[in-house]
């Protein structure tokens, strides 16, 4: 196989969470560019109608729902409808969060608490448990990537909000990736991580408004800058497709250099 083959997802379905905007509307874009077909997910109706009429201009079937990802019954029906109008699901991104909570631990209240790790952690669990089910029972194997953050690996350096309960949740991810990575590996299913550091989003532009949190971001960062929002496309290809056919259970991280410090 030609080394550019290996990254085609021509003929796969795939489905993004948090696809609507931000990082998961780049996500959906960079697999409906390699081919496939993309199903997306959000609470966000308006913004999720038009990333899906984006998609469908790229010359691929495209599917929206309104699902909220730690409702079990919304997530079983919304995968129903992914096999019934896109085909059996190959591709799993788990994208969908919630922002960091933006406040010292002595101020982080239980029910926030609760409301980060059910959306942040949680839900990969929700989702990733019965996209791997329909995978098994399809037969074809797949590829299940679970966002999760180099807060996985380091706390957010903005004291006095060093972001515990986010931070929590997404070293969560990883090992949870690992768990799954390893039971459902004999059904070719392979589960990875991508780690993102800080890229210009909508959920990183209340930081970046902050001169000296903005100036602290950048001057730990070996780059000197952020990602650009389009800078992880051809990371989510890679791991989506055959071109990482021999990977599972890892991390694949993309901060500029933040972390090597």
């Amino acid at each position: 196989m030609n080394v550019l083959d290996a990254f085609s997802l021509k003929g796969r379905v795939a489905i993004v969470t948090g696809g609507a905007r931000g990082l998961g509307r780049q996500h959906a874009l960079a697999l409906a560019e390699a081919g496939a077909d993309v199903a997306i997910c959000d609470l966000l109706e308006a913004e999720g109608g038009q990333t899906r009429r984006e998609l469908e201009s790229l010359g691929v079937k495209a599917l929206f729902g309104k699902v909220n990802v730690t409702a079990a019954d919304e997530i079983d029906g919304f995968i129903r409808d992914v096999e019934a109008n896109l085909g059996p699901v190959r591709i799993l991104v788990n994208n969908a969060a919630r922002p960091s909570e933006g406040c010292a631990l002595a101020d982080l209240d239980d029910r926030l608490w609760r409301e980060i790790l059910e959306t942040n952690l949680a839900s990969v669990f929700y989702v990733a448990k019965r996209a791997a089910a329909r995978m098994a029972a399809a037969g074809a194997g797949g590829s299940i990537i679970n966002i999760a953050s180099i807060n996985a690996h380091v706390i957010s350096n903005i004291a006095p909000r060093y972001n515990a309960a986010y931070c929590a949740a997404k070293a969560a991810v990883e090992n949870l990736s690992k768990s799954m990575a390893a039971q459902w590996a004999p059904r070719n299913i392979r589960v990875n991580t991508l780690a993102p550091g800080y890229i210009h989003t909508q959920q990183t532009a209340a930081t970046a408004a902050i001169p000296e949190a903005l100036k602290r971001n950048i001057e730990n960062t070996p780059m000197k800058r952020y990602g650009r929002i389009d800078e992880l496309k051809g990371a989510i290809v890679f791991l989506a497709s055959d071109a990482s056919s021999f990977m599972t259970g890892g991390t694949l991280v993309m901060d500029g250099g933040y972390t090597v410090w």
